[in-house]
């Protein structure tokens, strides 16, 4: 009887621990809704955009960052989440533009910077209605929106 008791508990314990395991990989491996790009952990959602990149109509979501992100480590994040992106680092406004893009050009994300350069201050994800060329994703900024 005392067997029985510990196998019970033992097959208790490790479907617990497969169950919290199966959590956290869920959690670490969840996907964005607009674009189905990979979600970084602690983001939160506060709005829809609708805005213009290159002349061609995105929609965007845009996520607030916990206070304590760091840029270093969601750019390594992303790195190793978007292996075969095309990435892409820039200065807007003392602020670092961290944007990666979809081999085809059709999604993408930026992270964008706190004056410190240390912390993340937002995070956006991007759909454009025609892909982007990779001469668009290195000349895009906000003074120069055409991208010319």
């Amino acid at each position: 009887m005392r067997f029985r008791v510990t196998g019970n508990l033992k097959s208790a314990v490790l479907l617990g621990v497969t169950i919290m395991g199966s959590a956290i990989t869920f959690a670490a491996q969840s996907t964005e809704k607009l674009t189905g790009l990979p979600l970084h952990q602690g983001l939160s959602f506060p709005q829809e955009l609708d805005s213009p990149v290159c002349g061609k109509a995105a929609k965007m979501n845009l996520y607030d960052s916990p206070s304590n992100a760091s840029l270093d480590e969601y750019v390594g994040w992303y790195k190793q989440q978007l292996k075969n992106f095309h990435y892409v680092h820039k200065v807007w406004d003392n602020r670092a533009q961290e944007l990666f893009y979809s081999p085809d050009g059709s999604k993408g994300i930026g992270i964008t910077g706190t004056p410190d350069g240390k912390g993340v201050f937002a995070v956006a994800y991007m759909k454009l209605s025609s892909n982007l060329t990779t001469h668009q994703e290195d000349a895009f900024s906000p003074s120069n929106p055409s991208c010319k």
